[in-house]
């Protein structure tokens, strides 16, 4: 009976260690993951600009040939989105600053 009791308690103590194994590989390979995501996005804006100043035609004969689905569509977007989201992002920083002046002024008076 009690070595029976012993066992169960083994096993739930292996099958813990190795849940919490596996949380510890699925909690790196993420940060791998957004790792390489990150470099792939910088790869790309590098070698768009690279293009952009060496082979310029490539741009035209990739939307000729692949339509929206090409690298140049992607590229372009890609880069619109960063700007409006700089654009967002500064404009709500401003924002904050004129609010929290006028807020301080309030209080002031």
């Amino acid at each position: 009976m009690l070595e029976q009791i012993l066992q169960s308690l083994l096993i739930f103590a292996a099958i813990g260690l190795m849940l919490l194994v596996l949380y510890r590989i699925v909690k790196v390979s993420g940060a791998l993951f957004l790792i390489g995501l990150i470099s792939g996005l910088v790869f790309i804006e590098i070698y768009g600009i690279y293009l952009f100043f060496t082979e310029r035609y490539l741009y035209t004969e990739d939307l000729a040939t692949n339509g929206v689905w090409s690298f140049t569509a992607f590229y372009v977007c890609f880069n619109v989105l960063i700007i409006a989201g700089v654009v967002v992002k500064l404009v709500k920083s401003r924002v904050a600053q004129i609010t929290n002046k006028y807020l301080f002024f309030e209080e002031l008076n």
